[in-house]
């Protein structure tokens, strides 16, 4: 069994696409609101906790952008995508991995979510091949929606194998 190389569907157009979430930036949003809550703090106290300020100054103007160029390249070419015979998988970040293969060679989608990704969109998907590979994409956009687009995919596959 083969996997096929890397490509971005079969002509046909996607049923499903789903990239990062902006959820992605809420860590650093949150370091970057608490540090700016103890830096005000250590500021408006007589006298000025001088050493607590520094520390703050130094996680506002080094630490939080950072975080966000950490969050960009992290989420930087993450994609998945389900077209009526393909998937096309993307994982982003440093070292992305690309693999493209006919949806005969996929043998589960699955999906995780939190509850704070439950509100606002975004969760994990866990992408399982016939070969025993496994390819985690977390943080992406619409994962369940994902999931029932290839779940749809590859019924219709089976069916008219069968036919």
């Amino acid at each position: 069994m083969t996997i096929a190389e890397p490509r971005r569907g079969d002509g046909a157009p996607d049923i499903m696409r789903s990239e990062r979430h902006w959820s992605i930036y809420l860590p650093a949003l949150a370091i970057a609101v608490l540090w700016a809550g103890i830096l005000f703090w250590a500021d408006r106290r007589d006298p000025p906790l001088e050493s607590i300020r520094l520390l703050a100054l130094f996680v506002e103007g080094i630490g939080v952008p950072l975080l966000y160029v950490w969050a960009f390249f992290r989420g930087r070419g993450a994609e998945l995508s389900v077209s009526p015979q393909n998937l096309y998988v993307s994982t982003g970040g440093f070292r992305p991995q690309k693999v493209g293969a006919d949806l005969t060679l996929v043998d589960d989608m699955k999906v995780a979510q939190s509850f704070l990704q439950k509100l606002v969109g975004a969760g994990r998907i866990e992408v399982r091949l016939a070969s025993g590979r496994r390819l985690l994409l977390e943080d992406m956009a619409r994962p369940a929606e994902v999931a029932v687009a290839f779940r749809r995919a590859k019924r219709d596959i089976e069916r008219d194998k069968s036919e």
